[in-house]
């Protein structure tokens, strides 16, 4: 009868049990310090937030607690990037420190490994925010344990974009929008709506909120007739 291996979920430790490439050394002082201090005092907090210089190793760092969340039965896990590129980055340097991952396969399929919480799923940021998302949306969604946002200011940017609604002046939404809150954009400046009318891109006026508020039902129809245009279609469904 064979024993039962136990898992180790202090990442220092699990780090020195990877099968790691020859040029990988030990960990940074730094790296070391951070890690101890999470598994120490926060890995139990909901929300962490690592800062570190450039090159100091965060994406280590980030996938050394996303492997102790699994060994620990607290998957599925996530590492999301700001971009493809970043992502592609994410997933070599697992390979090189011998770090079990996963990723969405060819047909937009979650693979079995991060479903199951077996693997880390390393992935961008346009995959997991829109409106048509392969992790599903409310009820239908995939339940995930942990989620690590690498460059998180990036990544906030980014997750703003794929949830805003972007039209040009010659897409059918803006000339309704325009019509629905004409007089409310001409109220705040008769120059101004005069710009934007004439094609002006350095001329901006928002929409009060109670205006908004007061015309959704307006404005909802609007969106609802464009919503399966490239520009509202992945956003619709989250709105």
């Amino acid at each position: 009868m064979s024993a039962r291996v136990v898992k180790k979920i202090n990442p220092v430790e699990i780090y020195d049990s990877l099968d790691r490439r020859s040029e990988t050394g030990p960990l940074r002082p730094s790296q070391k310090r951070v890690l101890s201090d999470w598994f120490s005092t926060r890995k139990d907090e909901r929300n962490n937030i690592i800062k570190l210089h450039t090159g100091e190793g965060k994406t280590l760092i980030g996938l050394l607690i996303l492997q102790s969340k699994i060994n620990s039965n607290d998957g599925p896990c996530l590492y999301i990037c700001p971009n493809k590129y970043l992502a592609e980055q994410v997933r070599l340097e697992a390979q090189k420190f011998g770090i079990p991952i996963c990723e969405i396969s060819a047909d937009n399929g979650l693979p079995e490994e991060f479903i199951a919480g077996n693997k880390i799923l390393i992935t961008h940021v346009q995959k997991v925010f829109n409106g048509r998302t392969i992790f599903g949306l409310g009820n239908q969604s995939v339940s995930v344990g942990a989620v690590i946002l690498d460059d998180s200011h990036a990544c906030i940017d980014s997750i703003k974009n794929a949830l805003t609604i972007k039209v040009d002046r010659n897409h059918s939404l803006y000339n309704k929008a325009m019509s629905i809150f004409e007089d409310d954009i001409r109220e705040q400046g008769e120059g101004s709506f005069l710009e934007i009318e004439s094609g002006d891109y350095n001329t901006m006026l928002p929409i009060p909120y109670w205006i908004w508020y007061e015309k959704r039902n307006e404005i909802s129809r609007a969106l609802i007739e464009s919503r399966d245009d490239i520009e509202v279609k992945f956003v619709w469904s989250i709105i």
